[in-house]
């Protein structure tokens, strides 16, 4: 039998019995009558009504009690289908020897076992669960329509209607829907003086997403809320489960569980639950209550609380984050117990108090933002320091303090602003604290706010930016008070010419730090800022111009494109009387300067491929050519201060470059061809299985342009002009590789060989191993060297090319090969038996014989629960001192991390940190995992 009932909730008691009625025409005359009809759907779709020779085997209408908890009849007798009163096993009652479960196998959950699972199922179920909760698909399911407004749906194999008692019985298969709810189970009543329905047995309650399980429930008819005894439930998208003396739906479809659990793990497990006697779900906010909670695991209790708010979707809940316990020599016992609040969808806020042994508590915050047109956070932290190790020190402060603003909004379509804004008690301040706001920079921090507008064929941008140093050992950098820009392309392009500019207007400004700097020992030495000679200790401004005409011609077989550039510079100084007596008395001092240089390049390529095999298999086999060639004449530039220039490494990129330098203050002259060949093989699904480059420069002339040589105005032994690379007639050869042996796997190196010295000025090469059906086991193993590096030595105040030493040999701050990259990188993350996984990496320093960083330990991950023990070694930057010899610290400590799935970490959320930094890949792990 199947009916459907308009959408009239107060007419409905009326519309059940008229239904009812006019299935069984003969009922009125015979209310009384012991013949009964049994009517059920006939073949041609219309209905097959037959008398019933007996009523002996319809359900009989149970006494209306005041609670369901009680199942029997008036004569005391139970009845089919009920409950057995104080003698039937209920759910809760076995929590503590493990679920008893309806069905052997958790069906009555929509539980689906693993091997059983589609495809995408597979792919959202949990790496180590053995199944998961699948909601079958059902008529309405997706019903968005209001209970008030939306039809019921009722339908049985028989039904019986009382027209005295005003209660209509449904017996077999009984489904009531509406909207999109569902109930399920062997029988009901339908009262109709009271609007309440009476279910009993087997009862499913299905609500969106949400699935009840019980032996009997009552119904209110009108409003859909429902009581579900002996209840289990089952949150499909969360896959969350659980159990409760009742569980309650109200019309706001609101769980209200009593004496009930919460728990991730799959059905059977007990490896931790929340029991609390009151639970609340409520579906639409995504969060849920209880009271008297006690966590436990293996059903130990293990934590109480009175009170707790927890998700129960992927939705931001205020409450207690992960606490992070420590220690080390500087800080002593650290314990930090975050809290976030969720103050609205559009804006939190996170407090992190921090309480260390040695210092105090550090009160640590930020406040987040999203509105249509913007976004940002403010930040801020305060420590009355009580460790005094730094008290001799110049610039310390003990009341430390950071505050921050990170800020974006879009103004209009075209204007967008920006603030990145951070300021600090004291230089040491990232040296002795940690933050957790998101500010990596140990140093210096920004200090900018920026304008751009964005027209239909140019960009101008107002930027003004300073920086703050966060460490002793660098020099002052130079403050951008302003700096405007204006990019863009001619509005008009005659006959295919690509006419585009580039201007920039900004001031450089810096107050160096003068006198001698105080160590934590009272010992005094000179800043390095003190070093700082000549030209380098001028402030300026500096007006550049770039205009360009080029002519770019493409091909489905190659290109070309010449180009035609002038780069006009001009200086306005300003220099300090230590740096006007600091110059050498051969350079004269001139407050304007200017410098123009033209450009002519020719970037051009060819494509060629085929079609071929290897190994049996069928490639497509791409061989790309290309050829560049760079003009720029010699100009003088030892007049102009290096604001913000310096010179790039060399690579396979840099032979397409058009300025060897960084910047605006050093233009290289070149006179150069470089040659270079792609070689790649792709299969015919576009997967690339291999990729190789190789590529010299030829120089027809030697270069002459180059940083200054020495900050200090005093003479070196050696002119950067005389640097082997600046008078070969070759560049070194440059190669990179990257080799795919499948979607798992691949390897990656770049290379650069000096033919001149027959040596290696730089390189690397990196394997890395993590499948993408099983993103859980990452392997990298990699190794990189570098001994090109042009840099300024604050020690000697000279640029020094390649790496070197520090200090002089015999004495006690000597450090051989300080600048020299020589390391390997080793890291891993494997399963070593099912659940169980072990993570390590070593990072080693061969130039100064020393492990940079190393940690070992494993993980534990089920279903519901993981567990990560680390021991980690690490060198610690210090930056305590001038002297270098003394910043770099070894510390030590042992990690643990604990995270209930579904509830969130218990303890040690700053694992992920240096995890996520120190392996490749761990990120796409984390994301892929359930």
């Amino acid at each position: 039998m199947a009916v459907k009932y308009p959408a009239f909730r107060k007419k409905f008691p009326l519309l059940v019995s008229s239904s009812l009625l006019a299935l069984q025409p003969l009922v009125l005359p015979f209310a009384v009558a012991a013949e009964q009809y049994d009517c059920q759907v006939s073949a041609s779709g219309g209905w097959a009504c037959a008398p019933k020779t007996s009523n002996a085997a319809l359900p009989a209408r149970p006494v209306q009690r005041d609670s369901l908890a009680s199942s029997e009849a008036a004569d005391g007798k139970t009845q089919p289908g009920q409950a057995q009163g104080a003698q039937a096993t209920l759910v809760t009652e076995s929590r503590g020897k493990g679920l008893t479960s309806r069905s052997t196998d958790y069906s009555h959950l929509d539980w689906v076992a693993r091997e059983n699972l589609s495809a995408a199922q597979l792919a959202e179920a949990g790496p180590y669960c053995a199944g998961a909760y699948v909601e079958p698909i059902r008529p309405g399911m997706n019903d968005q329509t209001p209970m008030s407004e939306a039809p019921m749906f009722l339908s049985a194999k028989a039904s019986r209607y009382e027209q005295d008692e005003q209660v209509a019985t449904l017996a077999g298969d009984v489904v009531l829907r509406q909207a999109g709810m569902q109930i399920e189970a062997d029988e009901a009543n339908l009262l109709q003086a009271e609007n309440r329905g009476e279910l009993i047995g087997n009862v499913r309650l299905r609500d969106q997403g949400i699935l009840v399980v019980g032996d009997r429930a009552e119904l209110q008819l009108d409003s859909g809320e429902a009581k579900v005894d002996n209840a289990e439930y089952v949150l499909h998208k969360s896959h969350i489960r659980g159990n409760a003396l009742y569980a309650k739906r109200e019309e706001n479809a609101i769980i209200r569980l009593k004496d009930g659990t919460y728990t991730s793990c799959e059905p059977g497990s007990n490896a931790w639950h929340l029991k609390g006697n009151n639970i609340t779900l409520n579906p639409a906010t995504g969060f849920g209550t209880a009271t008297n909670v006690t966590l436990r695991v293996k059903n130990i209790p293990v934590f109480y609380t009175p009170y707790i708010y927890f998700p129960i979707d992927d939705r931001r809940q205020s409450g207690f984050l992960p606490p992070s316990i420590g220690s080390s020599s500087d800080n002593g016992l650290t314990l930090q117990t975050p809290y976030y609040f969720n103050l609205a969808p559009n804006y939190d806020a996170t407090l992190y108090p921090t309480y260390m042994a040695d210092r105090g508590l550090l009160m640590e915050g930020e406040f987040r933002y999203l509105t249509k047109n913007s976004e940002g956070q403010v930040g801020g932290a305060y420590l009355d320091d009580s460790n005094d190790d730094r008290k001799l020190q110049s610039e310390y402060q003990d009341q430390r303090w950071m505050y921050s603003w990170q800020h974006k909004t879009g103004l209009n379509d075209r204007l967008l602003a920006e603030v990145d804004y951070t300021d600090i008690s004291d230089p040491y301040y990232f040296q002795d604290l940690s933050t957790d706001l998101g500010i990596g920079s140990t140093s210096y921090v920004d200090q900018r706010g920026t304008l751009t507008y964005r027209g239909d064929s140019y960009t101008a941008r107002l930027n003004a930016h300073a920086y703050e140093l966060a460490n002793i050992t660098d020099i002052t950098p130079y403050n951008r008070l302003p700096q405007i820009t204006l990019d863009g392309q001619l509005p008009f392009q005659p006959a295919g010419l690509n006419l585009s500019y580039g201007t920039e207007l900004v001031r450089f400004d810096r107050s160096l730090r003068n006198g001698q700097f105080s160590d934590e020992n009272g010992a005094l030495t000179d800043w390095y800022d003190e070093r700082i000679k000549g030209l380098a200790r001028a402030n300026g401004e500096r007006l550049h111009l770039e205009p360009a005409i080029s002519l770019p011609l493409n091909w489905s077989w190659g290109y070309i494109k010449p180009q035609v550039k002038y780069l006009q510079t001009n200086y306005d100084l300003t220099l300090d009387q230590q740096g006007k007596t600091s110059l050498l008395a051969e350079q004269d001092y001139n407050s304007s300067q200017s410098r123009g240089v033209g450009m002519f390049s020719v970037d051009s390529g060819l494509y060629f491929d085929r079609d071929t095999q290897w190994f049996g298999k069928s490639y497509r086999q791409t061989l790309e050519p290309r050829l560049f060639y760079l003009y720029v004449p010699e100009e003088d530039q030892t007049d102009i201060p290096l604001f913000d220039t310096g010179e790039s490494n060399f690579s396979y990129s840099s032979l397409w470059r058009e300025n060897r330098f960084s910047g605006k203050d050093r233009i290289g002259d070149e006179n150069k061809l470089s040659l270079g060949v792609t070689n790649r093989w792709i299969e015919p699904n576009g997967f690339e299985r291999q990729r190789f480059s190789i590529g010299q420069a030829v120089y027809f002339k030697d270069r002459k342009v180059t940083m200054p040589d020495s900050f200090t105005g005093l003479p070196n032994t050696t002119s950067l002009k005389d640097r082997g690379d600046y008078t070969s007639g070759v560049s070194p050869y440059a190669l990179e590789y990257l080799y795919r042996f499948n979607r798992d796997w691949r390897f990656s190196s770049d290379f650069n060989w000096d033919p001149d010295s027959g040596s290696t000025r730089s390189g690397s090469a990196m394997f890395h191993y993590q499948p993408e059906d099983n993103p859980n086991k990452v392997v990298n193993a990699g190794y990189r060297y570098r001994n090109d590096t042009v840099r300024y030595d604050e020690a000697s105040g000279n640029w020094v090319v390649g790496g070197g030493d520090y200090g002089t040999p015999g004495s006690p701050e000597f450090i051989k090969d300080y600048y020299k990259v020589s390391q390997h990188d080793f890291s891993v993350i494997w399963p070593i038996v099912p659940k169980w996984n072990a993570i390590s990496r070593w990072q080693y320093d061969y130039s100064q014989d020393r492990t940079l960083e190393a940690f070992a330990g494993f993980e534990y991950d089920s279903c519901c629960w993981k567990l990560r023990l680390i021991n980690r070694y690490w060198i610690d930057y210090d930056e305590v001192s001038l002297n270098p010899s003394l910043n770099d610290q070894a510390d030590r400590g042992i990690f643990l991390q604990i995270v209930l799935k579904g509830l969130g970490g218990v303890v040690g959320n700053k694992v992920e940190t240096f995890l996520d930094q120190g392996i490749q890949g761990y990120r796409e792990r984390e994301d892929q995992a359930f």
